[in-house]
C-alpha cells in the first residue's frame, strides 16, 4: 500500500485535506483480515446491540462479584467511541475512531482478526447471525455490512455520517445522522425503505442519540430538544415531545414508558403510546448516559458526578451516589450491582437496592463507553485504546 502526500497550497483548505482523506481511506477499506472459521451462533446472554436488547435496558442477569481481577487487556490502537463492545458467541467485537473493527477471543484476549473500513465508528455496530452492520463517520461510505464467516464486504452504502449505535429491528437497521435524517434500511442489501427528516431543520440539529424500540416504535432523541417516536413499518411521525434541551443520550424503553434524560439535566417518563410525560426529575447538570432500568429503578449519571436511581412509577429518588467525577456513559446492571466508568478512571460497582458504594477500581484511562457483562466477565473500554475484561471473584 502507497503512502499519499497531500501537499497544501495556497487557498487549500480544510474541506480539500478532509476529501483527499476521505478518499484514501476509501481506498483503504478492508485493510487487515477478519474471517472466522465457523458461523457464529448468538447465545441468549449475548450482547449483539448496545444496551444488549433494541429497549436498551443495559441489564442483564448474569452476575459478576467484586473484588475483580483483570483477566486480560488489548490494545485496539485508536481511540473508542461512545457506544460499547458487543460480546456474540465467543467474540467481543468492538471499533475505534480510526476505522478498524476488531474481533476478540472473550475467554482468552487473543484477537481472532480486524479489518479497516476508513471512517471513524463512533458508535456500536449490530451483529446479526454471521454478519456485522458497521456505522461510520467522516467517510462517504457510511454504513457497511461485512460477513465475519466469509470475510468480505455485503454491501456499503452512503448515508451521512453516523455517530449513533444501530438498533435492528426485523431485519431492518434504524439510525439518524448529524444532518438531522432518520433512516430505516433492509439490513439484506442496505437499501433504503424510508426516511423521516426533522421538520424545519434549518439549523441542521443533528441526531446524536441512538434508538430504542419496543413492539413496532422507534423512539430517539435530537439536538433539537425533542423526543421523537416514529412507526416502524412505515416512519410515519406518532408523536414529538418537546423537552427543555438537546438531547445526545439513548432513550431506554419499558412497560410502555420511554426514559430520556437531555443537556439541561431534566430527565423525563414520556408514555410511549402519546408522548404525554408521565413525570420529570431534574438532576441538575447535564446527561450524557443513556439511562439503565432494573427492578422498578431507572439509573443514570451526570456529568455532576451523581448517580440516580429513579423509581420508575412516579420519579421519587431510590438514592443518589456521588463518584466524584463525569459519567459519560450508562451503567451496565449485572444482578444486584450497578458498574459505572467516570472520566477520572475509576471504575465502580454501586449497589442497586440502595445506592451503597461496594467497589472503587482506578482504571488505565477515561471510561467514555457503556460496560458489557457476559462470559463470566465484565468488560470495560478506555480512552487509551484498551479492552479490559475483569472476572468476579465468583468465577
Amino acid at each position: 500500500m502507497g503512502l499519499l502526500i497531500i501537499k497544501r497550497k495556497s487557498g487549500l483548505g480544510i474541506t480539500s485535506f478532509v476529501a483527499a482523506w476521505t478518499t484514501l481511506a476509501t481506498l483503504n477499506a478492508g485493510c487487515g483480515s477478519l474471517k472466522l472459521d465457523r458461523p457464529l451462533r448468538v447465545g441468549k446472554t449475548d450482547w449483539p446491540t448496545f444496551a444488549r436488547v433494541g429497549s436498551r435496558i443495559n441489564a442483564t442477569t448474569e452476575r459478576i462479584t467484586p473484588p475483580l481481577s483483570l483477566d486480560w487487556k488489548y490494545d485496539i490502537t485508536g481511540g473508542i467511541g461512545n457506544g460499547s463492545p458487543l460480546i456474540v458467541d465467543s467474540l467481543l467485537i468492538v471499533g475505534n475512531l480510526r476505522g478498524e473493527l476488531y474481533a476478540i477471543n472473550a475467554y482468552t484476549g487473543k484477537r481472532r482478526g480486524w479489518v479497516s473500513f476508513g471512517g471513524a465508528i463512533q458508535g456500536s455496530p449490530v451483529v446479526d447471525r454471521s454478519t456485522v452492520i458497521v456505522p461510520c463517520s467522516n467517510s462517504r461510505k457510511s454504513l457497511i455490512a461485512y460477513n465475519l464467516f466469509e470475510g468480505k464486504l455485503t454491501w456499503e452504502r452512503e448515508y451521512g455520517d453516523i455517530e449513533v449505535s444501530l438498533l435492528l429491528l426485523d431485519q431492518k437497521i434504524y439510525f439518524g445522522n448529524t444532518q438531522g435524517v432518520f433512516y430505516c434500511v433492509d439490513k439484506a442489501n442496505g437499501e433504503m425503505v424510508w426516511k423521516y427528516e426533522i421538520q424545519e431543520n434549518t439549523k441542521l440539529k443533528g441526531i446524536r442519540s441512538s434508538p430504542a424500540c419496543e413492539g413496532k416504535t422507534v423512539i430517539f432523541g435530537a439536538e433539537d430538544g425533542n423526543v421523537y417516536a416514529l412507526d416502524a413499518l412505515t416512519g410515519k411521525q406518532r408523536w414529538r415531545f418537546q423537552t427543555s434541551a438537546s438531547i445526545v443520550a439513548s432513550p431506554a424503553v419499558m412497560d410502555g414508558s420511554v426514559y430520556i434524560g437531555n443537556l439541561e439535566g431534566v430527565f423525563y417518563s414520556l408514555d410511549l403510546i402519546t408522548g404525554q410525560p408521565k413525570w420529570k426529575f431534574s438532576a441538575g447538570t447535564s446527561i450524557y448516559a443513556n439511562p439503565s432500568l432494573a427492578n422498578g429503578l431507572v439509573i443514570f449519571g451526570t456529568t455532576g458526578g451523581t448517580m440516580f436511581a429513579l423509581n420508575n412509577d412516579d420519579g421519587s429518588i431510590a438514592w443518589e451516589t456521588n463518584v466524584g467525577s463525569v459519567v459519560n456513559s450508562g451503567a451496565v446492571v449485572s444482578g444486584d450491582l450497578a458498574y459505572v466508568g467516570t472520566l477520572k478512571q475509576h471504575l465502580y460497582a454501586i449497589r442497586i437496592t440502595d445506592g451503597t458504594t461496594v467497589m472503587k477500581l482506578e482504571v488505565p484511562g477515561r471510561i467514555k463507553t457503556s460496560g458489557v457483562v457476559a462470559k463470566g466477565r465484565l468488560f470495560v473500554a478506555t480512552d487509551e485504546n484498551l479492552v479490559l475484561a475483569y472476572q468476579g471473584s465468583d468465577l
